[in-house]
């Protein structure tokens, strides 16, 4: 529902904290199609006094005219009324506004001009249709001048998620802002990828959040990395949440201050997605809709990886598999850093790594169960003869900078050339040469892409390779660069369409250097802003996306050559990256610092759509002590991405005994976890839940507690992960929300909230150096395990085990219920006298492209216990006990087949179940009427 707000001076109303000015309104019925809308909006649109005025340095718009139906949306002009800082530039005029209703709970409003850069649609895949009509969960109000707006939920006491009414609308060509106010009670999330230096929460005092894409390592806090992602969950007090997605690849500035949030963009449209919710798991599918739903990854992408920075030959690599086998610590899959290459060039084999022997390294692997995954970096090395090269000049591919020749930039290899993912020749040149390696018998499982923020050594317009720069890692620039439009040397004429304020930005966002200087130059360290892709598109508007363009490349070849699902590792980020990658939070450092803010960072990709997320165990960079590894190691065991990378030295786990005791023990555990762990990957496809989420995401109704716990957190529905991530320190004091908590490990049972409170409670876990991370089952649900194995193939044939964890009798405990909310399907709620547990998994054939339709490919588990009589062996009443039953059945008719082969159930271990018990009514049933007595 769109609707004017009728103004009448000096009476105000506020809505969830939002300041709303008005007298009286006129309400319009939520429509049931677009054309009703049309119909409803087509009203005289009048207007009565004027809206709170905008400050005094900001400019002014109203709305001409009334909405019209154009392409689905509601379109309406609006005008400029006053003009503001003319520094930033002129101000545009008009605009046009779009209002369009994708779903019952997500709204578009899009600002824009004709010609603007907007990020492109196709981007975005496994992406749900717009909802065709029906009734809405939002209202939209305006006031026609000056122009603001809000959305709303609708209903009595709908809570207003956004109110630009909070500051100016200013439109310029380089310089876009909007401001919403934000009740100061909210808890707010997202803006990744920054290493946080407060935690997981957004700070809200006013210091600007840069969204640019660039290499910077974890040494710096609070600043701008290798990701950028425009969104925002805010989640309430009173448990409800909503989001807000600025579709915007243009650098910007976020500002979260006490009682508002700013977006200033340096360019593009404001396109804005409302995620209406109401919970965070409504936010999460709302943006997964929107963004593409994150890739359901392989099943062996989810064993222990391992890589290193310096390994030197094929033989060393496969010394380094050896002992891991020999340390007993379960490693799936070797990754290769770029020194298996020929001096740091793509598609290559360098000294040490033969052909033969590396096929030999990668037969031997995928003989034992095993996995290989390459690394590539975009920078293809300038050097006639080097097949990469002289094919991209050919199929001309590359990037063009202002004089209209390829752009010189500079890394591991020398001087490069870099390729333009958006073109679709460069898109089959890349997909040919990664088809080259797989012909050389060099069969790969998936690729690590790296250095793709874009990487580069040097900064300027125009650079020229002279021909001796040297391969080298000092990040040292050896070109000769220059910036600014008139630089060309001998007369050449810059590309006169690439306009003058692309080089000088007249508003510098907070773009950090690497000696912590904000607001640096955009096109420092990086691609130059001036470079032009092949539609002319300038990297000024695409360089945040061009990772995202590379991840689908390499996805369209990977499925073409192997024909199922493959592992792709992305550093560089945007939103919708989930749907073609992982992502590992970049240059870590080996410091308890950086083991802490690990958490954060995966938990805040995860609520971007981008759950496939991890740090490097042990740290990236520097020396660790044994004791960080250890601790490290048992907290990235339950990581959802897990693997082993350093660069300093040597820190695989079995360099030190008591690092490989603790990795043996915590990976074994992730490794007897897989069926859950792949069924919560199976929900983040299919409704966009993290698969690692913080406690105020599941559970919202705890918000005061649980948005100051960004140390912990649960994965999938169910399991709590408490490690210690602290120097010296032999125990760790977890946050147990309110439910019922079982140990993973001995199965105890411990309340995780006082008596009848809706709160939880603290408690201290003793944790010896080699002990795994505390990990707890949550009351109320079923967890499948596997009786583990050295790989997955081999977990995925052994036998299952299911516990049922039942939840605190609620009679006894009133304030103990199941806790959280599922993003999996829900059970029933505990009542007196009854007792729910239920649970899921998901298995298919752990490669098939996509995920199984199939019957058989899902199995439900719906246990119960109940208070009843009991009977004597002389079927003679003996008084009350719990008599209890555990359903097993499949999606569809029949049972098990289909896509998967299940494994054989080999235990059922009824958990909290409280005493008097009859054994004679324990039983599981698989719901076809055979029925196994326990």
């Amino acid at each position: 529902m769109i609707r004017q707000r009728d103004i009448a001076a000096g009476r105000r109303s506020t809505t969830e904290g939002l300041p709303m000015v008005y007298a009286r309104r006129k309400r319009l019925a939520a429509p049931a199609t677009v054309a009703a809308l049309a119909a409803l909006i087509g009203m005289a649109l009048g207007h009565e006094g004027s809206a709170p005025s905008p400050s005094p340095s900001g400019s002014a718009y109203a709305l001409n005219g009334t909405f019209t139906k154009v392409d689905g949306a509601q379109r309406a002009a609006l005008g400029l009324l006053a003009g503001s800082a003319p520094e930033l530039g002129q101000d545009i005029s008009p605009l046009t506004l779009d209002v369009t209703p994708i779903s019952a709970t997500v709204l578009r409003v899009r600002i824009g001009a004709p010609g603007r850069w907007e990020v492109p649609q196709a981007l975005f895949t496994n992406r749900d249709a717009p909802a065709a009509g029906g009734a809405t969960a939002y209202e939209l109000s305006y006031v026609a001048s000056p122009f603001w707006f809000a959305v709303a939920r609708t209903g009595a006491g709908g809570a207003t998620v956004f109110n630009s009414s909070a500051g100016p609308l200013v439109f310029k060509d380089q310089y876009l802002e909007i401001t919403t106010s934000v009740a100061e009670t909210a808890a707010l999330f997202g803006l990744g990828e920054t290493v946080s230096s407060g935690g997981l929460e957004l700070r809200r005092d006013g210091r600007p959040v840069g969204l640019w894409n660039r290499d910077s390592s974890s040494l710096h806090p609070d600043q701008n990395t290798y990701g950028s992602r425009p969104f925002v969950m805010a989640v309430h007090p009173d448990a409800s949440a909503h989001g807000i997605l600025l579709l915007n690849s243009n650098a910007m500035d976020v500002v979260p201050a006490r009682a508002s949030v700013s977006f200033r963009a340096t360019g593009g449209v404001l396109d804005f997605y409302f995620l209406l919710g109401p919970t965070p798991a409504a936010v999460a599918e709302q943006l997964a809709s929107v963004v593409g739903r994150p890739a359901l990854p392989p099943y062996w992408s989810l064993g222990l990886m391992n890589s290193k920075y310096g390994y030197s030959s094929a033989a060393e690599c496969q010394g380094v598999v050896d002992a891991y086998e020999a340390a007993g610590v379960p490693l799936e899959t070797f990754i290769s850093d770029s020194q298996y290459m020929d001096h740091d060039q793509d598609f290559t084999l360098g000294y040490g790594f033969h052909l033969y022997d590396m096929q030999v390294f990668v037969a031997k692997l995928h003989a034992n169960g095993q996995r290989w995954v390459p690394i590539l970096d975009p920078g293809i090395h300038i050097r006639g003869g080097y097949a990469p090269y002289d094919s991209g000049i050919a199929q001309d591919v590359f990037l063009r900078d202002i004089s209209g020749g390829y752009y010189v930039g500079q890394v591991w290899p020398g001087a490069v050339h870099f390729p333009d993912f958006m073109k679709p020749s460069t898109v089959a040149w890349w997909g040919g040469l990664i088809e080259g390696m797989i012909k050389q018998g060099l069969e790969l499982d998936g690729l690590w892409l790296d250095m793709n923020e874009v990487s580069n050594y040097c900064s300027g317009d125009y650079c020229v390779d002279q021909g001796n720069v040297a391969p080298n890692n000092t990040f040292v620039c050896s070109l000769q660069c220059a910036s600014g439009k008139h630089v060309l040397p001998n007369g050449m004429a810059a590309n006169s369409s690439v306009p003058d304020g692309v080089f000088a930005p007249p508003y510098a966002i907070a773009n950090w250097d690497s000696a912590g200087n904000a607001r640096r130059p955009l096109g420092e360290k990086t691609l130059a802003v001036s470079v032009r892709h092949y539609d002319r598109t300038l990297e000024y508007d695409v360089h945040n996306l061009y990772p995202l363009f590379q991840a689908a490349a390499t996805a369209q070849a990977l499925q073409r050559l192997r024909g199922k699902r493959s592992f792709i590792l992305s550093r560089a980020n945007w939103l919708g990256s989930g749907a073609y990658a992982a992502h590992w939070t970049g240059d870590t450092y080996s410091s308890w610092d950086d083991l802490r803010a690990s958490v954060a960072g995966i938990l805040s990709a995860g609520l971007a759509g981008i759950p496939f997320t991890g740090a490097d165990i042990c740290g990236f960079m520097g020396w660790p002590t044994m004791e960080l590894c250890a601790r490290w190691a048992a907290a990235g065991a339950w990581y959802p991405f897990a693997r082993f990378h350093h660069a300093d030295g040597f820190a695989e786990p079995f360099r030190w005994p008591e690092v490989a005791r603790v990795s043996q023990v915590s990976f074994s555990w992730r490794v007897r976890a897989l069926p859950a762990l792949y069924t919560a990957f199976y929900e983040a496809r299919i409704r966009g839940c993290p698969v690692a989420r913080p406690f105020a995401f599941a559970f919202p109704g705890d918000l005061a507690n649980a948005r100051g716990v960004h140390l912990q957190w649960l994965l999938g529905d169910s399991l709590l992960v408490s490690p210690v991530v602290t120097e010296g320190a032999t125990s760790v004091t977890a946050y147990l929300p309110p439910a019922t908590w079982y140990s993973l490990y001995t199965l105890e049972a411990v309340d995780g909230a006082p008596y009848g409170a809706p709160y939880g409670r603290s408690i201290t876990l003793q944790v010896a150096l080699t002990e795994p991370a505390p990990v707890h089952l949550m009351g109320g649900y079923v967890l499948p395990l596997s009786a583990g194995g050295n790989t997955t193939a081999a977990a995925r044939a052994a036998p299952l085990t299911l516990l049922v964890a039942f939840p605190a009798d609620a009679a006894a405990k009133p304030g103990l219920g199941l806790g959280s909310a599922r993003c999996g399907p829900a059970c029933a709620a505990a009542a007196p006298g009854v007792l729910p547990a239920c649970g899921h998994m998901y298995l298919d054939d752990g490669e098939q492209l996509g995920f199984a339709t199939a019957r058989g490919t899902r199995l439900t588990f719906d246990g119960v216990l109940r208070k009843g009589p009991s009977y004597n062996s002389s079927a003679h009443a003996s008084g009350d006990a719990w008599n209890g039953s555990l359903l097993l059945s499949w999606s569809g008719k029949g049972t098990c087949g289909g896509n998967a082969t299940w494994p054989p159930l080999d235990e059922v271990a009824f958990l909290g179940v409280p005493p008097p018990v009859d054994p004679s009514t324990v039983y599981v049933t698989d719901g076809g009427g055979a029925r196994a007595q326990l």
